[in-house]
């Protein structure tokens, strides 16, 4: 999917649902990940408008902010990111904005909810991490038990995601379902279901999922 259809896609669905976080977020993802970083600012100050919970907001933002030249604004987010991060546990975001903090030469708020100490996380923040770490959150535990569903993207999912944003996701994902209308019965329906979903938990976009699986192969296990 190339950067304008997405882009197109999120649009819509931030549009059909003006209070719907996910869609204002995955917006403001797609318009960073095209290099179009001043679109990208007010679709996720909107995310966060909706939802202060949301880490990886803060994070894309505070980056946002400094890829399009504004400094104060971009240590101004990331500082707070850390906080709101730190306070909930999500460790990824928060050690990528501790790292960005730490580039851009400002001080990194210290962490309250860690035992490992702020120098130790800005330095190994790029560093690849042995086990299990959500890729939203980043906690190095509550790996689901088995893959939520079939097929390759459960296998994903089972890889990658953890129980606590898994759980946040059936929620969100019940509101994407309600909200625009989306028909899980068709092909269509269930790979635009799919998508909200890689989008939510900060699944890696580049991993595509098989053109040949029929949507009964992606039905939740019981």
């Amino acid at each position: 999917m190339n950067d304008k259809t997405r882009i197109d896609q999120f649009k819509q669905m931030a549009e059909a649902d003006p209070e719907n976080e996910l869609g204002h977020f995955s917006l403001g993802k797609a318009y960073h990940e095209a290099a179009r970083y001043e679109d990208a600012i007010p679709a996720l100050l909107r995310a966060l408008e909706l939802n202060p919970r949301m880490s990886k907001a803060f994070q894309i933002l505070g980056e946002s902010y400094e890829m399009a030249g504004r400094k104060d604004e971009a240590v101004d987010v990331l500082t707070r990111g850390v906080q709101a991060a730190d306070a909930l546990g999500d460790r990824m975001p928060r050690d990528a904005m501790a790292a960005a903090l730490h580039r851009l030469g400002a001080d990194v708020p210290d962490f309250k909810n860690d035992t490992v100490t702020k120098t130790a996380t800005v330095r190994q923040a790029t560093e690849a991490s042995p086990g299990f770490a959500c890729t939203r959150c980043g906690r190095p535990d509550g790996q689901l038990p088995k893959p939520p569903i079939k097929g390759k993207l459960g296998a994903l999912l089972h890889a990658h995601t953890c129980a606590s944003c898994w759980r946040e996701w059936i929620a969100m994902g019940t509101k994407v379902i309600n909200e625009l209308g989306i028909a899980l019965s068709t092909g269509a329906g269930q790979e635009a279901y799919d998508q909200y979903m890689v989008e939510f938990l900060q699944l890696d976009t580049d991993t595509s999922l098989d053109p040949t699986m029929q949507p009964a192969e992606r039905t939740t296990e019981e």
